[in-house]
């Protein structure tokens, strides 16, 4: 699959997450292991575009976003698991709002990161950068 197109199944995925994990109408989707799965998705596709952007001679900036971004994932994927244990072993609700903000921060780190990075490889790829258009309002 083209690296462009993984990056933005990526952010869709991540965005599908970020819905389900605070729309309060979508937590029986918690319940029955889906947020859990779309999680294993966000982070194999943040592999995979790690791996095909580094394989590339973009950027080196695009590079370290997608690096990020595959960091923030595995980060996201300890915070869940710590959230989800929280939960279980019924901690005090004070340690499960800061788990759960923090897993909601990183989640939209994430999103922000993989948008940013699916913006420069794409326009990258495209040449955009090299070609010189006329300042906004002057056409």
């Amino acid at each position: 699959m083209k690296t462009w197109s993984l990056m933005y199944i990526l952010i869709w995925v991540a965005f599908a997450e970020i819905l389900i994990g605070v729309t309060p109408a979508l937590y029986f989707l918690v319940l029955y292991g889906i947020h859990p799965l779309l999680g294993l998705a966000v982070l194999v596709l943040a592999y995979l575009v790690y791996s095909q952007v580094k394989a590339t001679s973009c950027p080196d900036r695009i590079k370290r976003i997608t690096k990020t971004t595959f960091v923030l994932g595995v980060f996201q994927g300890v915070l869940g698991a710590v959230l989800f244990a929280a939960v279980f072993m019924q901690l005090w609700a004070g340690v499960i709002e800061i788990i759960g903000f923090l897993h909601v921060v990183n989640a939209l780190a994430i999103i922000t990161q993989a948008s940013s990075s699916a913006t420069a490889f794409d326009m990258w790829e495209e040449k955009e950068f090299l070609t010189s258009q006329a300042p906004a309002g002057t056409v």
